[in-house]
Order: C-alpha cells, then structure tokens, then sequence
C-alpha cells in the first residue's frame, strides 16, 4: 500500500495484518478447515463450487508465510532491468514492516525483516 495510507491509517492496516497472520496460522494448524472456507470463497465469489481435491492439491503447492520475502522483489527487479523491462530502481525502504513485526510478535512469532 502507500506509504500515505500506511501513515493516515496504521489501525486498518494492522487490523489486516492481524486477520493475515490469522489466516496463515489456520492454514498452519487446520488445513482441511482453511481449504473448506477457500472452496466457499471461489464458490461464494463466482457461483460455481470448485472441487474440494483440487483446493487440497493446490494447497500442496503453495507456501504460505507472512514474510514478504523481500528478497524476490529485489531479484525480479534484477532481472527486469538486465532485460531491460525496468530502468534500475532503489528498492531501499520500500518494505515497512513495523506493524507486520508488532502482529508477529503479539502471537509469539518470528519477526520477518526487510
């Protein structure tokens, strides 16, 4: 989001991260509820059910975390500049991830950095 929006609102924004690393320690501690509830969102959302072994397969194949993993964004700007699809840009302080650390750590886990 913009740094604006972060700054007018930090309590949105951290009411986000909250239902976030929620969602993520569901997926964590209760896969097959958090694949029921991802099938009557597509099912809610386009009014067609989707097969429930297709959620559960493509669960498998996905990696859930609340770190941004700033470490892609750094490498695909990298790699769209060497291609020239990107004039080289400074991606320094472009993550803030204080209220994203502050959820973390209010449940006992592992801060992420930047």
């Amino acid at each position: 989001m913009r740094t604006e929006f972060l700054d007018d609102n930090p309590d949105v924004v951290k009411k986000l991260l909250e239902g976030h690393v929620a969602a993520n320690d569901l997926i964590k501690s209760d896969t097959p509820r958090a694949e029921q509830l991802v099938a009557q969102g597509i099912d809610k959302t386009t009014g067609r059910p989707i097969a429930p072994e297709l959620v559960t397969a493509s669960f498998k194949n996905l990696v859930f975390t609340d770190d941004p993993i700033a470490s892609s964004l750094r490498k695909s700007a990298k790699d769209a500049e060497a291609v020239g699809l990107l004039r080289p840009v400074d991606l320094k302080g472009i993550y803030n991830l204080k209220l994203l650390n502050q959820v973390l750590k209010k449940q006992g886990e592992t801060t992420v950095k930047a």
